[in-house]
């Protein structure tokens, strides 16, 4: 009975932790909510989930959604550390164990969290590493911590979060203790004997040696023969080196280019070119285009309406705008909000004796302030801009060179992969090969076990066919009898509703219903009620509209002082604008020509950046080709001289 009752309870265990897996994978916060996701779930409605392993789920669910940055880069953390226990798929999982580790570990007790560990839901040694990696400060501290910063407050990290867990470490340990021995089957920390089963050795390790091997002796380098002379005297440099140069020979392959393109013209003739028939063909390409010409033309010739232009009506300063009510209303709501901010200013004026105009003038010259740094800073990128150009030329050859080398590497390596791959294909024949053969004689033996099997089954189906008939012919003579019993019984019952019944009642108006309602009353006591409760409502009718009218009135007298007030405030309005509109596009012009003037400083400066440039690259490339003519005249040297030596060696 306990064994039964230890497993009941670890299926129920176990039974938590699916659900709680299974609301985090199929959850959609684009969707819909946490609670109404709860709520809608399918497989919540499971009958052995009770209101407590409700509300634990619950719990759960919500707890793994608001921390999930810390538990996501936690569990992240974990299968990146221990890739060879920690699965992927069961990255739920330890979401929901370092939630209960982390902030439920207290009112979940160390016994439920060894129930959740040991109810056989996940694989032991992933979940005995996630254990370890949570109660070791110094790795969580390498891997995780700094990620964490980022997101949440030491003190919470500190406190909370590892203080809190390490305050239980040596509650937790039995459990850990117990974890390892039951993935791995012994203890690193040593200790008592495990349960049966264990192998333990009190020998020490093995301490692995390089091995004794003989030292590499360096190879000595023989003596030369003969000694080399260091003092060389160079050959005064041939007369022939200064008779020509990279012009002349330029010219001379120019001319023996024309002389050569003058011979081959000469082999040839006009007559001797094919004469194909398709040259003498139209040009359609040309026809198309002239009828295209003459159609548009002819199309065009048609469009001679050309409309006068519309004339610009100019407002007159007399025309008048009709207003509705709702736009009187706006328009005074809108001016009274703005009196009643005068009035908070002037307020605040008399009693702080200063307002904001220094502020506001000190805001509009630092705009200006950075209008001028931004467009100075304009400036100043597209000068670099244009510098940058040439540069980035010759960056992008030097980029191709170095892809260049890159590529011949790379089909090196790819080369030497497909020979690799070629081997391993000849040696993966040669196997299947060898099953095939294997296959083929084990076939055979394959055939009469299933002619056995087939026999056998046909014998149990003839059996099973027997037995069914004698079922089924005993199944129809009981419906039978039940079809009868059925059919006698709704006889019976159509004989009773054939029977009439009498039913019949005298309508009297002067008498009450009696239904059992309050106030009841008879039909012509109802017609009376009626007709005083219709004098009544015309009277009030009557007093409403009256007042209605009154009311009527006094707003129509309101809304006329707004309009005038409004024609008033508007007025002044028109003249302010046409003031700003004549300041603005005198300023408007203003910027105009001081951009107009911007820009050519910075065509101007670019040009003479890039004029510099060009110069710098010019000299460059004369130095260069200096230094290059030196090196050849140093190698030319240098090979004088070896050819004096190897004379004087021969001689």
């Amino acid at each position: 009975m306990g064994l039964a009752d230890a497993q009941n309870e670890s299926a129920r265990f176990a039974l938590l932790l699916k659900t709680s897996t299974a609301l985090l994978e199929t959850f959609n916060p684009r969707t819909t909510t946490l609670d109404a996701y709860f709520q809608d779930a399918e497989f919540l409605q499971n009958p052995l989930l009770g209101e407590v392993e409700l509300n634990f789920v619950h719990q759960v669910f919500y707890g793994c959604h608001r921390y999930s940055k810390l538990l996501k880069l936690f569990v992240t953390s974990f299968i990146y550390k221990e890739p060879t226990t920690a699965l992927r798929s069961e990255q739920p999982l330890y979401n929901i164990l370092a939630y209960l580790l982390f902030f439920r570990l207290e009112e979940v007790g160390i016994e439920n969290l060894r129930q959740f560990v040991n109810c056989g839901y996940g694989s032991p040694p992933a979940l005995s590493g996630l254990l370890q990696y949570a109660m070791d400060k110094e790795e969580l501290e390498k891997w995780v911590m700094e990620e964490w910063l980022k997101h949440y407050d030491p003190c919470f990290l500190e406190e909370e979060i590892m203080g809190r867990l390490h305050r239980k470490e040596h509650h937790l340990r039995p459990l850990l203790n117990e974890m390892e021995l039951k993935a791995t089957g012994m203890l690193k920390s040593g200790g008592e004997a495990g349960p049966p089963g264990t192998v333990k050795s009190k020998r020490p390790l093995t301490d692995f040696q390089p091995f004794n091997l003989t030292a590499v002796k360096p190879r000595l380098i023989a003596e030369p023969d003969h000694h080399i002379e260091k003092d060389l005297i160079a050959n005064p440099v041939p007369g022939f080196l200064n008779k020509t140069n990279l012009a002349k020979i330029a010219d001379e392959r120019k001319r023996q280019m024309e002389e050569n393109k003058a011979k081959v013209a000469m082999k040839y003739s006009a007559a001797d070119e094919f004469t194909f028939e398709t040259a003498q063909r139209r040009d359609h390409a040309s026809v198309l285009e002239e009828l295209r010409a003459k159609a548009e033309e002819k199309f065009m010739e048609e469009c001679t309406f050309q409309p006068q232009a519309a004339k610009r009506i100019v407002p007159r300063d007399d025309a008048m705008v009709r207003q509705t009510v709702a736009s009187v209303l706006k328009e005074d709501a809108r001016l009274r909000q703005a009196m009643a901010k005068d009035a908070e200013l002037l307020k605040q004026y008399e009693a702080e004796l200063h307002d904001a105009s220094h502020f506001y003038e000190w805001q509009e010259k630092m705009k200006k302030k950075d209008d001028m740094d931004e467009e100075a800073r304009m400036k100043e990128r597209l000068i670099q801009t244009q510098l940058t150009r040439e540069s980035a030329k010759e960056a992008h050859d030097a980029s191709n060179r170095l892809k260049g080398i890159q590529a011949e590497h790379q089909k090196r390596g790819i080369q030497a992969q497909l020979d690799v791959r070629d081997k391993e294909q000849e040696a993966e024949l040669e196997e299947k090969q060898k099953l095939v053969e294997h296959t083929c004689e084990e076939r055979e033996k394959a055939r009469i076990a299933e002619q056995e099997v087939l026999s056998l089954k046909q014998e149990t189906a003839e059996q099973r066919w027997k037995e069914k008939e004698l079922e089924m012919s005993k199944k129809k003579k009981e419906e039978e009898l039940e079809m009868d019993r059925k059919r006698d019984l709704i006889r019976q019952i159509r004989a009773l509703e054939r029977v009439p019944r009498e039913s019949a009642k005298v309508f009297d108006r002067a008498e009450a219903p009696g239904h059992g309602l309050l106030e009841e009353m008879s039909m012509a006591e109802l017609k009376e009620r009626l007709k005083v409760m219709h004098a009544h409502h015309q009277r009030a009718l009557f007093e409403k509209r009256e007042r209605q009218l009154a009311k009527k009135a006094e707003k129509e007298e309101l809304l006329t002082e707004k309009v005038q007030l409004l024609a008033k405030v508007r007025e002044q309005a028109r003249d302010h604008m046409i003031e700003n509109r004549d300041h603005m596009r005198k300023q408007r012009l203003q910027d105009e020509a001081k951009k107009d003037r911007q820009r050519g400083d910075v065509l101007m400066e670019v040009a003479a950046r890039l004029e510099n440039k060009k110069k710098e690259k010019k000299d460059q490339e004369r130095r260069l080709r200096k230094e290059l003519h030196e090196i050849a005249t140093k190698q030319q040297f240098q090979m004088n001289s070896l050819e004096a030596l190897e004379g004087h060696k021969n001689a």
